[in-house]
């Protein structure tokens, strides 16, 4: 990475702050401001873990414009943007790497799903490890292969969930699921998936209802209550589906949780263990909603169509909590049937202050 480009992207960042002052906007106390601006090099945010110090690691696989190399990068406590890692495999057959979600292990580790979906069908999607030392990662290691579109990652215990949005079924069925793998599997690596829903590290399948945007898309993401229910949210149809388990950690139920017109696209989640919210980024209207295990369903913030520049949503699709701030990722993408109209050149994180 140049780091006169970044020198370059401090200069920028410091004028929208200064410009646009962060302040929060008359409508709602809940209205996103600006948490960051991005440089090219880092355009397309994604998923996003806390470290054990407290600072924000962010994904970024870069698939807007392609002459930039997925990268991870930092986020400190003072909110300062540097490289974290740039050292990601690439694939075979796409020469690319896609972290999307990602999560990190009672190893100390993290764990990164290489979305490769974009680039080859054939099931060529992965799980990857950045091994990490005092804080540093030292190497990383694919140890799940055979994935078609991985998406989600979190962790319960030494138990990885890992979703799966679409199995490209031979029925034409709009199938997806979620996956679990222990980390003592994955601490031996070489894991190689059977396709089409066959393995048997998968724990459910879900099936997206037909909807408006005619999008196919299933488990996207995954996120725990303070009870151990598991709940994936499916980007075609916006349902958030709830898994619960028995004390061996067999599934013991999957059904559909909520299913709510005034979420119709369901991205990444995070779960605030102070509440039991389940925070949920809904790409489709440009919106933050939460529920509770007891059933409430509230949005928090929806906006229409803009760049982001001065905080507001520009697809949203992953939120992260760091004490009282929501953070969440812009992924400004182009997604058919979206508020958003297009990838722009403002690329941003926004914040959201919670006050419960």
């Amino acid at each position: 990475m140049r780091m006169r480009g970044w020198a370059a992207w401090a200069a920028m960042a410091a004028g929208v702050l200064l410009a646009t002052g962060c302040m929060p906007g008359r409508a709602s106390k809940h209205r996103p401001t600006l948490f960051l601006a991005l440089p090219e090099e880092a355009h397309l945010p994604d998923g996003m873990a806390l470290d054990s110090e407290g600072n924000i690691i962010l994904a970024c696989p870069n698939y807007n414009d392609q002459k930039y190399p997925a990268i991870l990068v930092k986020i400190d406590k003072q909110n300062k943007l540097s490289v974290w890692c740039d050292k990601l495999p690439v694939a075979p057959t796409s020469q690319r790497c896609g972290p999307m979600g990602i999560a990190f292990g009672p190893d100390g580790n993290l764990y990164v799903a290489d979305l490769q979906y974009f680039f080859d069908k054939k099931h060529a999607s992965r799980l990857l490890r950045v091994n990490v030392k005092d804080g540093q990662p030292t190497s990383v290691d694919v140890v799940v292969e055979g994935f078609l579109l991985s998406n989600a990652v979190v962790w319960k215990g030494n138990d990885c969930y890992v979703s799966e949005t679409f199995f490209d079924m031979p029925d034409g069925s709009h199938k997806s699921g979620v996956f679990r793998f222990t980390l003592d599997e994955l601490q031996k690596g070489g894991i190689k998936l059977q396709p089409f829903g066959k393995d048997p590290h998968l724990i459910a399948t879900f099936t997206t209802l037909p909807n408006p945007r005619k999008d196919s898309a299933g488990a996207d993401g995954l996120a725990f209550d303070n009870s151990g229910n598991l709940y994936c949210s499916l980007f075609g149809d916006g349902s958030i589906h709830r898994l619960t388990f028995d004390d061996k950690g067999n599934v013991t139920s999957n059904t559909v949780y909520i299913r709510d017109k005034r979420c119709p696209c369901g991205d990444g989640m995070r779960h605030d263990p102070r509440t039991d919210r389940i925070y949920i980024a809904d790409s489709q209207n440009n919106a933050i909603h939460y529920f509770t295990p007891g059933g409430k369903f509230k949005t928090l913030w929806k906006n229409g169509d803009d760049d982001g520049r001065t905080g507001l949503l520009d697809q949203p699709c992953e939120p992260l909590l760091r004490g009282n701030e929501l953070i969440i990722s812009n992924f400004d993408g182009n997604f058919p049937g979206l508020k958003n109209k297009g990838y722009d050149k403002f690329h941003t994180l926004s914040v959201i202050k919670l006050d419960d």
